[in-house]
């Protein structure tokens, strides 16, 4: 199996889950990243390979000859550029990947694209797109948006340059702020969804749901008094039906016949209705937590990286709970430097002082 982007914390954490799955001492794992240094962080790696950026042409040469010389069978990108271009040249990639058809893929990359279709399928309100070809006109759009309101970059993860606005100068100062770097991105702007934050992670073969979990997400790592974004800190598992009935619709909304790995942001409204807000056809940074259940509990089919492998590659895999795999009673946490734990009811370490 070869991960891209194995230096940074997602393709580290893909990495991870394979080795530690019940394949992973007889498993060749090789990890690709444009950055050196990052790869070096990557403890579960057999081969590491320092590859240049997505939009480089010599990028998919490159990859190629590691598949060659790897013997490599299966391959997982992770960062959004690189699943972009390997999307597009799944016919001359030399080994298999577990994604869905390159329409798809390019809907899911595009955040303001995911958003228009949930609008025609009545998941979400219409949202606004300030290009940055328009900046000449920008106060004048601006002023007829409706506050408050969440505006963040059209494509990038993380949520990345985004931002609860309340009026129009703010949103104005945010937007050309970032526009003055340099930066020459296109910003949507939506409505501000106040409710809970879901994570709904799922695994599904030629239309048909495999298996899947919803997470609600509880704290954020950092202090953060302007903007949003990053990777969240205390997770717990948690069974909303109506999480899952709207992170189901809004996948069947982007493609009729899912296929692959599937990754639904939702954000509950004023009324707690939660509402899908980002979607993704790769992994998320914390799908290592799902493993971690997985190798205390002794359930293999909780490692959704090992799981989605024996699939990618048609091979068996062990039968499946398709809508809330794991149980309601798990947290997870971590933070910068200290790792991630994983704690079962209420027996966290630290006693209450009475």
């Amino acid at each position: 199996m070869l991960v891209t982007g194995s230096g940074g914390s997602a393709g580290n954490n893909v990495s991870w889950s394979l080795r530690v799955s019940s394949d992973g001492r007889a498993l060749s794992l090789t990890g690709t990243d444009s950055d050196r240094t990052s790869l070096e962080l990557n403890r579960s790696l057999d081969n590491a390979y320092k590859i240049p950026n997505a939009s480089d042409p010599r990028y998919l040469i490159i990859l190629n000859k590691i598949i060659r010389r790897q013997k490599v069978e299966g391959v997982f990108p992770q960062p959004d550029p690189e699943l972009g271009t390997i999307s597009q040249a799944q016919g001359k990639l030399l080994a298999k990947t577990f994604l869905p058809d390159p329409s798809t893929v390019s809907t899911c990359l595009d955040k303001y694209a995911a958003l228009l279709k949930w609008h025609d399928t009545g998941l979400r309100d219409r949202a606004n797109l300030i290009p940055h070809a328009g900046r000449g006109n920008l106060e004048e759009r601006l002023r007829q948006i409706r506050f408050p309101c969440w505006t963040r970059a059209r494509q990038g993860a993380g949520g990345l340059m985004s931002c609860l606005a309340k009026d129009w100068k703010t949103l104005s100062h945010w937007i050309g702020f970032h526009w003055d770097q340099g930066i020459d991105t296109d910003f949507t702007v939506e409505e501000y969804l106040p409710g809970r934050d879901f994570c709904f992670i799922s695994l599904w073969k030629e239309g048909h749901l495999i298996t899947s979990m919803v997470r609600e997400r509880l704290s954020w790592v950092g202090h953060r008094t302007v903007g949003t974004g990053g990777t969240s800190k205390l997770n717990r598992v948690v069974h909303v039906e109506d999480a899952n009935h709207k992170a189901l619709a809004a996948i069947r909304a982007i493609t009729p016949k899912p296929h692959g790995i599937f990754c639904v942001d939702l954000k509950g409204d004023e009324q707690g209705i939660p509402k899908p807000t980002e979607i993704n056809c790769r992994f998320t940074t914390n799908v290592h937590y799902s493993t971690l259940a997985s190798v205390k509990f002794g359930k293999p089919e909780w490692n959704f990286p090992w799981l989605a492998g024996r699939m990618m590659l048609n091979e068996p895999f062990p039968r499946c709970r398709e809508l809330d795999a794991l149980p309601s009673n798990l947290w997870f946490t971590k933070n910068v430097d200290m790792g991630y734990t994983i704690v079962e009811d209420e027996n966290w370490r630290a006693a209450e002082v009475t």
